[in-house]
């Protein structure tokens, strides 16, 4: 028998089915956290780290996804055995080889004997590179006479005009891992010897400003391009909520509802995280267009909200 794999059943753990919706997910998730919260329940700090984790990979599609495949794998794999029906013989290496052996004899030998492999005649050879050399001498000749008229052609033509402004301006007066509201926020947190890490994808078609708050303060923000990803490091904790904010045409004399220049001008929106994360069990985050499953859609008022952190 072949030997079992182990898997931990999240959807068993959440209480739903395997054809679960993303709402019935996230229900279940909400009803089992507030039985299980430190704060609530002091003995439930493990079960919560469990129900967590599953709603950390059931929560999020493509994670999700690559969980299911792991589970049918899981279960596949199980359910395999050395199981023969009755009068199946149990074939050695030595028997096997020699049906392959006398397979190929009668057979693959046989045929390459009635089949053999047909001269070739020297004298085509010299013909068919005759015939070919001409080309093979003409082709780059046609290639630079070709580059030749193209050039000349675009030099004729008055200069293109940059007919995208926008993508220019949304990178105007930021650089990739910049910290445009640390003025705001107050000073960044770091652990040297802490190796809590959190990658953030941003594929959402907006640029973006990434906030991540422990329960007391702000720890670390940072400006991340559409379609770029950024490395956080050195976190201190592990448990931090998250705000991240929307745009395009970011413009650094625009004042914000912190009363602070910098702020995007076109595309605004705002969100923040539903529950804490726990940074150490997920260091992956990518960040899609619309609402992310597990953040809720807020205003500008209360991203800029330094009383609250949750």
């Amino acid at each position: 028998m072949y030997p079992l794999l182990i898997l931990i059943n999240y959807y068993e753990i959440l209480g739903v089915k395997e054809n679960a919706t993303a709402a019935e997910i996230k229900a279940a998730f909400r009803k089992l956290a507030k039985l299980f919260h430190p704060d609530k329940n002091p003995n439930g700090q493990d079960q919560f780290r469990k129900i967590r984790k599953a709603y950390e990979i059931l929560g999020n599609p493509s994670l999700r996804r690559s969980y299911d495949l792991k589970l049918k794998y899981y279960r596949n794999s199980n359910t395999k055995t050395n199981y023969k029906k009755p009068g199946t013989k149990n074939w050695s290496f030595e028997e096997q080889e020699l049906k392959r052996r006398k397979y190929y004899d009668e057979h693959i030998r046989k045929y390459a004997k009635t089949n053999p492999i047909p001269k070739v005649n020297p004298n085509e050879i010299k013909t068919n590179y005759n015939e070919y050399k001409y080309i093979l001498f003409a082709t780059p000749l046609a290639v630079a006479l070709f580059l030749l008229i193209v050039n000349l052609s675009a030099d004729s033509k008055p200069p293109i005009e940059n007919t995208n402004p926008i993508i220019e301006a949304s990178f105007s007066g930021l650089k990739m891992g910049d910290s445009p509201y640390q003025e705001h926020f107050g000073k960044m947190q770091y652990n040297l010897n802490a190796k809590v890490n959190l990658t953030i994808k941003n594929q959402t078609g907006n640029d973006a400003v990434f906030l991540l708050f422990n329960e007391k303060e702000f720890v670390r923000s940072v400006y991340i391009a559409d379609g770029f990803l950024a490395e956080i490091t050195q976190l201190p904790g592990q448990l931090f909520n998250i705000r991240y904010s929307l745009g395009k045409n970011w413009k650094p004399s625009k004042i914000n509802k912190a009363n602070k220049p910098g702020g995007f001008t076109q595309n605004k929106e705002f969100y923040k995280n539903d529950v804490p994360f726990e940074i150490n069990a997920l260091n992956e985050l990518t960040l899609v267009s619309g609402i992310n499953e597990g953040f809720t859609k807020i205003n500008e008022q209360e991203f800029f909200d330094k009383k609250n952190y949750d």
